[in-house]
């Protein structure tokens, strides 16, 4: 069974294999617009785990196939109402903004539109803009159908089950380690939110790092039943741990309430006692 680092050390053979392929094409194919060969396919490997890339490499498709269609339309709106053209490029540099975090395939969309755009301002002739429209499709068809036969046909049988990548011993420790503090916070007699963040952070950390992984598992071509049966089984521990916190750190918040409240009702004489 190959480490954590074995499996990242081959990822990143793989990934540079994609893009010196996407590279190749563009060096000796002699086609000017076959720069955006290896762009997709850069673009589409930044997620680095195959599942995840995988997963890109269809929004990518979607969306950009989806922004060219726009463009035309758009296009002919321009060519007949050009001074809209500030209004309408500050309206995609907003939405580009917007969607940077959102779904890839409403970003690549719009990144689409604004790239056609600029080329309809540079460029009058509608026969230029449906070339580069074909073109810059037809490289990013390339680029992913390059993507997806590494993945499926050549590199998915290197990532079966790689339960290394879940990091069980940390877990378990990070499980101990939660309990631990815990019993100490339950028998001090002070507890504060700072207290109780330093031991829910490290767990909110680590589910969304399992949800993220457990993602690339179910989009990837690999076999990963037993990848996702630890994660789910993490998951699951995690979680609980994170809801009994909480219940019993509001307990806690509650009682220290309580005896402060009581400490205060009490007369002066007593408290010096």
């Amino acid at each position: 069974m190959p480490s954590r680092e074995q499996l990242i050390h081959r990822r990143i053979i793989h990934v540079v294999i994609m893009i010196a392929t996407g590279a190749f094409i563009y060096q000796y194919s002699q086609w000017d617009d076959g720069l955006w060969i290896p762009i997709s396919i850069l673009a589409i490997v930044g997620p680095f785990s195959p599942g995840l890339t995988i997963n890109k490499a269809r929004q990518r498709v979607l969306g950009t196939i989806c922004g060219l269609l726009i463009s035309l339309i758009l296009w002919l709106f321009l060519h007949y109402n050009p001074n809209t053209l500030v209004f309408i490029a500050l309206i995609l540099i907003y939405g580009v903004a917007f969607t940077a975090l959102q779904e890839y395939t409403y970003f690549i969309l719009l990144v689409s539109i604004m790239l056609c755009v600029n080329f309809d301002y540079m460029n009058l002739f509608i026969n230029n803009e449906i070339s580069f429209i074909a073109n810059r499709g037809l490289c990013v068809l390339i680029g992913v159908t390059i993507c997806q036969f590494y993945e499926y046909f050549v590199f998915s049988r290197y990532y079966n089950n790689a339960i290394a990548l879940v990091e069980a011993k940390r877990l378990d420790e990070l499980v101990i380690n939660s309990w631990d503090n815990i019993r100490q916070m339950s028998e001090s007699d002070l507890v504060t939110i700072s207290k109780l963040n330093k031991i829910v952070e490290p767990l909110i950390i680590e589910l969304k790092r399992l949800e993220e992984l457990k993602e690339s598992c179910l989009h990837g071509y690999s076999e990963q039943t037993k990848t996702i049966d630890l994660i789910e089984r993490y998951e699951n521990k995690l979680t609980s741990l994170y809801d009994w916190l909480n219940s019993m750190g509001f307990s806690l918040l509650c009682r220290q309430k309580r005896v402060l409240q009581d400490k205060k009702s009490l007369p002066i004489d007593n408290l010096c006692n």
